[in-house]
């Protein structure tokens, strides 16, 4: 298909039966409906946009009109109109060279496009930023002889797997040991002073009993764990995991941190753990895992700046049908300040590994045969 297509169209009533605790007991609830639709992105006549990484590589504007696409194999970024859900340009970048990104045969878990068109990369050693115009290269290291302000240890690290603020001044990820073993918190790097600010968590150490493993040989091992997610939300880095009903709240500028803890009627409000946490095989680590995903599964926090509200999806078991299972889906909704008003079972949930609001509707990534699609679910509020 080469057309954007509306796919499906659906009202659904919100049942507001079921009512959502905040951490200090006060509780409401909402009659709203929502719309579910899907639609494709239009790639033109001769370009079909990257979706090898699920738009993992991918970044999206602060307007959220535009989302840009890295593609490492060639290398380009497809820019993408997200008003028009249409591929606006290609940007043929150098992958050698002055201004190369040698990203062809790299690890590339970062992309960022800021405000003002500056491009960051990041690869395991180091983060590349090219100019809005894409003909000058900046290199920035993250080792503790190239920052200034708080030092890492001589066994500490700076995660590769970070963002970027909106304005591409600061850059966020956790660090940690450098065996990867262990997380220690989140790391706050002022790209233009260099100063480096560390902020301890405990929320690693927290979810660390949750992990499953399976070791090959002594050197080696395979893990399934918990998954951290991160929001940037005005002033804050919001922190929030899989395994608790809880978010932490950091301060960008001085490291201040709050958590929110909450309840909830329809799911537990952690994992339990109860489910096999060593593996002899690599059948045995996928059987345990199976069990695990039984237990309640937070998803990431989302914010509608346009109704001021925040959404987060949960799974937990409703039951077995022989070796099947069967989940059900719960809505959360909390207020600008993270104040529960409301819960309830859902027959919808984000589905993809982009999701985000835009002018009122939660969009999320879908595949629609090898083609950029959105589902797109849209709530009015009574």
């Amino acid at each position: 298909m080469r057309k954007l297509l509306p796919l499906l169209s659906l009202v659904l009533l919100a049942s507001c039966g079921e009512k959502g605790s905040s951490e200090n007991g006060n509780s409401s609830s909402l009659d709203f409906t929502v719309e579910i639709d899907t639609v494709q992105v239009d790639p033109g006549a001769d370009h079909f946009i990257y979706l090898a990484k699920f738009l993992r590589s991918s970044s999206l504007s602060s307007d959220k009109k535009t989302l840009y696409n890295f593609n490492p194999t060639v290398p380009e970024l497809e820019v993408i109109d997200l008003n028009e859900l249409r591929l606006k340009e290609v940007i043929k970048l150098e992958n050698e060279g002055p201004t190369g990104v040698d990203a062809a045969n790299s690890y590339i878990p970062m992309v960022h496009v800021s405000d003002s068109g500056e491009l960051f990369l990041n690869n395991w050693s180091h983060m590349i930023k090219l100019n809005a115009a894409k003909d000058k290269k900046s290199r920035y290291w993250f080792s503790s002889d190239s920052l200034k302000g708080e030092s890492l240890s001589e066994v500490e690290k700076i995660y590769p797997e970070g963002f970027m603020s909106d304005d591409g001044k600061f850059y966020f990820s956790n660090y940690g040991k450098q065996d990867n073993s262990h997380k220690n918190g989140l790391a706050i790097v002022n790209l233009n002073s260099k100063e480096l600010k560390k902020v301890p968590l405990d929320i690693f150490e927290k979810i660390e009993k949750f992990e499953i493993v399976f070791r090959p040989n002594e050197d080696s091992k395979t893990s399934v764990t918990e998954t951290v997610f991160y929001l940037p939300f005005e002033d804050k880095i919001l922190i929030s995991t899989t395994a608790y009903n809880e978010i932490y709240l950091v301060s960008i500028s001085d490291g201040r941190v709050e958590k929110k803890s909450f309840h909830s009627e329809l799911t537990d409000d952690s994992k339990q753990g109860n489910f096999q946490k060593t593996a002899g095989s690599q059948k045995e680590l996928f059987d345990h895992a199976k069990e695990k995903v039984k237990e309640v599964n937070f998803l990431k926090f989302h914010y509608d700046d346009q109704n001021e509200k925040f959404w987060r999806f949960s799974t937990t078991l409703d039951r077995m049908i022989g070796d099947s299972a069967t989940y059900d889906i719960v809505l959360t909704i909390f207020d600008h300040n993270l104040t529960q008003l409301h819960e309830e079972k859902v027959e919808y949930s984000e589905k993809g590994s982009l999701t985000f609001f835009k002018e009122g509707s939660l969009y999320s990534y879908i595949n629609l045969e090898d083609e950029l699609g959105f589902v797109r679910i849209k709530p009015s509020y009574d």
